[in-house]
């Protein structure tokens, strides 16, 4: 009869030791929260025309919507150098297919640079005046595209105020990128 009471309690014992971490463990949920860098590089062309690079830190929520900050940097002929900072989102639209069109959207501001001293703008009222070797403006962004895996393709309209320049100076860009 003591066998029989020590083999039931070892029983017992290793099936609660065994057993008793699974009595409290939660089942492993789907991650709906990643990290994304985005780089993109391309032309722009309106009042102005240059080339940027902009790379966006990003949070993906639910694998389709993705918001960031971004940094970039650009060379144009109305200030010549022009680092945006600003808040971007994109949506991924899952049609089931490799192929996910999107939009993208980014609004804040673009700081300039002068990188010569004797520039001289001239305005469509035929004014001369400076460029300010340094500036803040507007920098914003609305596009569309699509991504296929990593690599990804923009295009769309932007609109940036420049230090020596009144009013808005908008145009449309196109980028070619890849996310990481």
């Amino acid at each position: 009869m003591k066998v029989n009471v020590l083999k039931t309690i070892v029983i017992l014992s290793v099936a609660l030791f065994c057993g008793f971490p699974s009595l409290f463990a939660q089942e492993q949920q789907e991650k709906n929260i990643a990290y994304n860098f985005i780089n993109e590089y391309g032309f722009f062309v309106g009042k102005n025309v240059g080339w940027t690079g902009v790379f966006v830190n990003s949070i993906a929520f639910k694998q389709n919507d993705l918001l960031g900050l971004g940094v970039g940097y650009g060379l144009n002929t109305a200030s010549f150098q022009e680092v945006p900072i600003y808040l971007n989102y994109r949506h991924y639209f899952d049609l089931g297919k490799k192929l996910k069109p999107c939009i993208n959207v980014a609004a804040g501001v673009g700081l300039h640079f002068r990188d010569r001293d004797d520039y001289v703008f001239h305005d469509e009222s035929g004014n001369n005046g400076e460029v300010k070797p340094f500036g803040a403006g507007l920098y914003a962004t609305i596009a569309g595209g699509f991504r296929v895996k990593a690599l990804s393709f923009t295009g769309g309209f932007f609109f940036r105020t420049f230090p020596a320049r009144k009013g808005f100076s908008g145009g449309i860009e196109a980028k070619v990128g890849y996310t990481f």
